[in-house]
C-alpha cells in the first residue's frame, strides 16, 4: 500500500504525464464565437486530436492570455468552460491538467442508460424501502400530533437544543460520547466540512491530507482558494513521519483525514496510527479534520481522533450514508472556541440546518428506527461485498481495502492497466466507473481504482456488474486497447 499511495510522480499514470504543454497556444482562426468558447473549443479539439494527451499540464491562465492578446479573465472563462465539460481539472497552486478521455466511446457502443450498471458513486444501499416507509409512518405523526410551527420558522444556527442532543446519541460509541453542546448540526457532512474548513484556515492556507483522498475536499479546497498537499500512507493510516515533517515545514494549517474506510482506498486506520497522528497534531498545533460518514459500517473500528484529542479535533458525520441522503442532516462535533465560528459559517451559508429533517432523525433515533437501519444497511454492504470478493477474487484486492460491510473498495489493477484504459473498456461491457484522478493529490498517480457498490438497484445488478468487470480484467490488454481504437475510427 505504501506504493500505491505514494505522492511521487511516475512517467506512467491517468493524471500526471512527463510532458508538458506550458507553450500550448490554441488556433483560434477555425473557431467562431466568443473568444472564451474558441479557446475551449480549441482546447476540445487539440484532446480529441491527442495534440494533448490525458495528463498534459496547460499554460498558466496569465501566460496564456499574453500569447493570445487577450484578458487573464478570458482565459480563466475558457478554462472553467473545459473544466464543465470534463476536458480538464486543476489543483490550487500546482496548475491545470488534461483529464483523462473518457468519451471516446460512441454513443452506440453505451447501451440504454438504464442498462448500465453504475460503480462510480459512492453511496449506501437504499433497495429495501425502509427508509421510505419510515418517513410516510414519521411525516403522519408530526401532522397528527401537531406543533409544526417551530419547523417553519427560524431556529438557532447550530441546531435545536433536542436535536442536537438527539444527533450525539446517534453518532455516540462506548469511549466515544460527545457532549451536545459540542454538537452543531449542518446541512449534511461536506457542508460540515466547508465550517470546518472556514473555521481554521484562510485562503492561501495549505490542508494535509491523503494522496489520494475524497474528491469533495478537493472540490472545497478550490471553492475556498486553500491549497493541498498529498502525503504518502501505509496500510495503517498516513505516515507519521510525513505529517510530521509537513508539519515543521510551517504549512500545514490543518490535517484532512478519514481513519474508518477511508475514500476511496478503504483503508482502516489502526488504534496506534490514529494516537500517533493525534499527539502529533498536538504538538505541532494542527488542527485535524476527521471525516467519520462511513464509521456507521464498522462498529469494531478504533475509536474516533477526537478521543485522543478533543481540543484538536473537527468531527464530522451525517445521516446521509448511514440513513438517507436527502434527510441532509450533518453533525460538527468541534472545541467549543470554535463554536462562534461555525455558527457565523452557518448562518452565512444556510442559516440553518433544515429542523423539519433535524426532527426526523430525532424520532428515529430516538425510537430505534435509525439502529435498525443502519443494521439493513450493513447487512445489505456485506451481501454485496461478499458477491464483488468472489467475482474479483483474481484481481489484486487488498483484505485490508475491502472491509466485509463497505459500499467501496480498492482494486489494484493487474499489470499493463491503467484507469484511462478501463474506463472506457468497462464502459463498453455496460458498466460505469469513476477516474482514479478525481481522488489524486498534486501529482499523485496510481495504478488502482475505486469501485461503488451501493447505486446498482440489487444485488443481481452488482453480480452483473463484477463479473463483466472480471471478464475484462482477465482479457489481455491490448485487446482492449485495439477495442478502443476501433470505437473511435
Amino acid at each position: 500500500m505504501t506504493a500505491l499511495l505514494d505522492p511521487a510522480p511516475r512517467s506512467a499514470g491517468p493524471l500526471v504525464s512527463a510532458r508538458s504543454e506550458d507553450a500550448w497556444v490554441p488556433d483560434l482562426s477555425r473557431f467562431r464565437g466568443p473568444r472564451y468558447k474558441a479557446i475551449a473549443d480549441a482546447l476540445a479539439a487539440d484532446i480529441e486530436q491527442n495534440r494533448l494527451p490525458s495528463g498534459t499540464r496547460l499554460p498558466t491562465h496569465r501566460d496564456l492570455a499574453y500569447r493570445l492578446k487577450v484578458t487573464v479573465g478570458t482565459v480563466t472563462r475558457a478554462y472553467s468552460e473545459a473544466e464543465k465539460r470534463g476536458l480538464i481539472g486543476g489543483e490550487v497552486g500546482r496548475g491545470t491538467f488534461v483529464r483523462p478521455r473518457l468519451e471516446a466511446v460512441p454513443p452506440q457502443a453505451l447501451g440504454n442508460s438504464d442498462t448500465l450498471i453504475d460503480l462510480a458513486i459512492n453511496v449506501s444501499a437504499n433497495n429495501s424501502g425502509g427508509e421510505a416507509e419510515a418517513l410516510r409512518e414519521t411525516l403522519a405523526e408530526i401532522g397528527l400530533q401537531g406543533g409544526v410551527e417551530p419547523f417553519l420558522a427560524y431556529q438557532p444556527h447550530l441546531g435545536m437544543a433536542d436535536h442536537r442532543a438527539a444527533m450525539a446519541r446517534f453518532i455516540a460509541r462506548p469511549g466515544f460520547e460527545p457532549e451536545p453542546e459540542t454538537v452543531f448540526l449542518t446541512s449534511g457532512a461536506q457542508h460540515a466540512l466547508l465550517m470546518a474548513l472556514s473555521a481554521v484556515a484562510a485562503p492561501g492556507d495549505t490542508i494535509a491530507c491523503d494522496a489520494l483522498t475524497y474528491g469533495g475536499l478537493k472540490s472545497a479546497a478550490r471553492l475556498m482558494h486553500l491549497r493541498i498537499k498529498g502525503l504518502p500512507s501505509d496500510e495503517e493510516g498516513i505516515l507519521p513521519d510525513a505529517f510530521d515533517a509537513a508539519c515543521r515545514e510551517g504549512l500545514v494549517k490543518a490535517l484532512y483525514c478519514m481513519p474508518t474506510l477511508q475514500n476511496p482506498t478503504a483503508i482502516i486506520w489502526s488504534a496506534q496510527r490514529r494516537a500517533e497522528i493525534a499527539a502529533l497534531a498536538q504538538r505541532h498545533r494542527v488542527a485535524v479534520l476527521e471525516d467519520d460518514v462511513y464509521g456507521f459500517l464498522v462498529p469494531e473500528a478504533p475509536l474516533p481522533m477526537r478521543s485522543y484529542a478533543p481540543d484538536q479535533v473537527y468531527y464530522l458525520n451525517s445521516t446521509s450514508k448511514s440513513l438517507a441522503a436527502g434527510l441532509r442532516i450533518g453533525a460538527l462535533v468541534a472545541p467549543t472556541e470554535a463554536a462562534a465560528r461555525i455558527a457565523t459559517g452557518v448562518r452565512t451559508t444556510v442559516w440553518m440546518a433544515p429542523p423539519l429533517m433535524a426532527e426526523i432523525v430525532k424520532r428515529w433515533v430516538n425510537d430505534g428506527t435509525a439502529q435498525r437501519l443502519v443494521a439493513e444497511k450493513r447487512s445489505e454492504g456485506a451481501a454485496r461485498q461478499a458477491i464483488a470478493r468472489r467475482a474479483l477474487a483474481d484481481y489484486g484486492l487488498s483484505p485490508r481495502a475491502c472491509h466485509p460491510n463497505a459500499y467501496h473498495m480498492w482494486l489494484n489493477l493487474p499489470e499493463g492497466w491503467r484507469d484511462d484504459v478501463l474506463i472506457p473498456a468497462a464502459r463498453r461491457e455496460g458498466v460505469i466507473l469513476s477516474p482514479t484522478s478525481a481522488f489524486c493529490v498534486g501529482r499523485t498517480v496510481s495504478d488502482g481504482i475505486r469501485l461503488a457498490l451501493g447505486t446498482p438497484r440489487c444485488r443481481a445488478d452488482v453480480e452483473k456488474g463484477f463479473h463483466a468487470l472480471g471478464r475484462l480484467l482477465g482479457r489481455d490488454r491490448q485487446a482492449a486497447d485495439l477495442a478502443e481504437e476501433e470505437s473511435v475510427i
